[in-house]
């Protein structure tokens, strides 16, 4: 291993909800983010970036572990909890165990499953929730148990930037550091209760900048206010033109009762407006925080992972939501910033399909730190520095949660093309129903992405008799058959080192 001085400190800062494309730096016609763009012109962005699990706490196991939910077994809709076994071979476990000072801010959001009332153990230092917590966080107070008051202080990304201060106070000398910092926006939650004083807060029928609160802010209040914010064409339209009422009805739970925000052009307004907000807010706090590392004289040994937990729809094919393996959906926001990267990479943008299972694998690879036998990804230092380096050509995409009538959902990324297969979906799933090799899809769709990159056009019925898919559907069978070998054995090797 590496002696203590050369081995870099690790920030990985993981968004809520946040879509790729969703910083100015990467190309969005309005957002302001001047500290994000800034960091990026010094950073590799991955363009291609997926969420292993499209959905909040399962996406959060898989960053944590390095494994598909498959192998895990953890989601909202499976049958399991994530046990002490599986948390000893999770990237901040085995970075505390190598000599890491590890922190975690934020949003657990795993406490679902196990660890209630102890995930704070599992850190050495914790100043996080689970569940959602509110923009304007009730009676909420600092690390340093002084209260805050003032609008600006009491919003809870900025308060989560002050728990990364009292991190870096309490750092020890003689050892590396790695901080996870879990934000809660531009989640729906967060961006609702921005004004929460009626009845149902869930919908968006008043402006947020109406709250005493946010008068005068210099983000919350008239940003992005004064500009046309262009809404999705298909918002409040019939969404079964896409997906078919049979395979996803959107009444049972989506549509009403979750994202009602996305399904009206008024209220999918109001819906942009507060979530671009919020990233600036983010952008706003990066700020603080690349001042500060550079204050205490960290910039120069600390790697910093940007990634989100997933997208989201607001509007678009009629729908508002995560889960679903759409771009919007499922494609996130990812850069890596190490202030060691020679020049002529610094700036660069990757076009490689990249997997939030890399993410493990990369802090591990940072730290000198190997991987577990059974974690899925790759390390992607070596893009880091030539882009040219030997990577994958297609990546398995999966989403297993099935509350809401969602369905399963697997799928294959190629270069070009995305294959997406959907079978009725099983609430408290057990193995055997991820078992589909004997099973005929219920609905499947095929992208040509160079042609539909907006992916609206499904041609699995014109490319029913094509080679094309013949092969596709062979590679989504082959690894998903593969994950379910893995997981099995992943059952037996946890059971054996847990007695």
């Amino acid at each position: 291993m590496e002696e203590e001085s050369s081995r870099p400190n690790i920030i990985f800062l993981l968004a809520d909800d946040q879509r790729d494309n969703s910083f100015g730096g990467m190309g969005h016609p309005f957002v302001k983010t001047p500290h994000v763009d800034r960091l990026l012109k010094s950073s590799v962005r991955f363009k291609n970036a997926y969420i292993a699990e499209p959905v909040c706490s399962p996406s959060r196991v898989s960053l944590f572990t390095g494994m598909h939910e498959r192998v895990h077994g953890v989601g909202f809709t499976s049958s399991y909890q994530l046990t002490e076994a599986q948390w000893a071979q999770a990237y901040p476990k085995l970075l505390r165990d190598a000599g890491y000072h590890t922190g975690f801010v934020g949003k657990f959001g795993v406490e679902y499953y196990a660890f209630r009332g102890k995930a704070k153990e599992k850190f050495d230092f914790w100043w996080a929730h689970d569940g959602w917590t509110k923009f304007f966080p009730k009676d909420f107070q600092s690390p340093s148990t002084k209260p805050y008051h003032r609008a600006e202080e009491n919003q809870i990304t900025a308060i989560m930037g002050e728990a990364t201060e009292s991190f870096f106070d309490g750092l020890p000398a003689d050892k590396p550091f790695c901080l996870s910092v879990s934000l809660n926006v531009p989640h729906g939650s967060q961006v609702t209760s921005m004004y929460p004083d009626y009845p149902d807060w869930r919908r968006m029928t008043r402006p947020a900048n109406e709250n005493p609160k946010l008068k005068g802010h210099p983000i919350f209040d008239q940003l992005y206010r004064d500009i046309e914010v262009e809404i999705p064409e298909e918002t409040g339209l019939d969404p079964y033109r896409f997906i078919p009422k049979f395979i996803m009805d959107q009444d049972r739970g989506r549509k009403n009762q979750v994202y009602p925000y996305a399904y009206t052009r008024p209220t999918a307004l109001e819906h942009h407006i507060r979530y671009y907000q919020t990233i600036t807010g983010v952008d706003a706090m990066i700020g603080k925080l690349m001042a500060s590392l550079k204050f205490r004289g960290l910039a120069e040994n600390t790697i910093i992972i940007y990634a989100s937990d997933h997208g989201v729809l607001m509007g678009e094919y009629g729908m508002g939501g995560k889960s679903l393996l759409y771009d919007l959906a499922s494609k996130i926001p990812c850069f890596i910033y190490d202030p060691r990267l020679p020049k002529h990479r610094q700036g660069v943008t990757s076009a490689k399909l990249v997997s939030s299972l890399d993410i493990t694998r990369t802090i591990l690879d940072y730290a000198d730190v190997p991987a577990m036998d059974f974690m899925d990804g790759k390390s992607l230092r070596p893009l880091m520095l030539n882009d040219a380096a030997f990577w994958r050509d297609e990546l398995f995409l999966e989403s297993l949660y099935t509350g809401r009538d969602n369905p399963f959902q697997e799928g294959i990324r190629t270069d070009s093309w995305k294959y997406i297969r959907m079978y009725d979906g099983v609430v408290s799933y057990k193995e055997s129903d991820l078992d589909f090799s004997s099973r005929k899809p219920e609905f499947e769709m095929l992208f040509d992405l160079n042609a539909d990159p907006a992916e609206k056009n499904n041609l699995i019925a014109q490319m029913e008799s094509s080679e094309l898919l013949r092969d596709l559907r062979k590679k989504c069978a082959v690894q998903s058959e593969a994950l379910n070998q893995r997981r099995e054995e992943f059952k037996v090797a946890t059971v054996t080192e847990s007695r």
